[in-house]
């Protein structure tokens, strides 16, 4: 069962639960694609996005920083590489969705997860970002917080987080 809850922080950077979000249509909605249960769980965006979206709606695929260690044409190679893993994924969630490419945009960025979807909300002017969440996935995530978790701490955009 899918649970959606949205937030929007307050003045006094306190988190609260806003409206239901199905109760307002956005013109833009972001929606990052990973690739662990990508597939599934974009697809289940997708259909949330399709009831709150009057506008476009932009699948992003954040992959981890190239290490600096690796230079020139190699660098180049698998960056090359992860671009084109990521455009197939999004690919699929695109061709598996029904909608039309008139308003749907793919973008392939590289960089922290977190970072790059409030990045790519603001540079895409995105109104609602939804993301999936299963809780906690093991020590690092306790340590260091879940993606989910840090969108939520650092963007100003609505997020419809969705338990899975």
């Amino acid at each position: 069962r899918h649970t959606p809850h949205a937030t929007r922080q307050t003045a006094g950077g306190r988190r609260h639960a806003t409206t239901d979000p199905r109760d307002t249509m956005y013109k833009t909605v972001l929606i990052p694609v990973s690739g662990k249960n990508g597939l599934v769980r974009a697809k289940a965006a997708l259909a949330h996005a399709r009831r709150l979206s009057c506008g476009d709606i932009v699948l992003l695929h954040v992959f981890e920083p190239l290490p600096q260690i690796v230079g020139g044409e190699a660098h180049a190679e698998l960056l090359a590489e992860q671009k084109a893993k990521g455009q197939t994924l999004l690919n699929t969630v695109m061709a598996d969705s029904n909608l039309s490419a008139e308003h749907v945009r793919c973008r392939v960025d590289e960089g922290t997860p977190a970072e790059t979807i409030i990045r790519v909300a603001h540079e895409e002017n995105a109104e609602l970002i939804i993301m999936y969440t299963d809780g906690r996935d093991g020590l690092q995530d306790m340590l260091l917080g879940s993606v989910t978790e840090r969108v939520l701490r650092n963007t100003d955009t609505a997020l419809l987080v969705i338990r899975h």
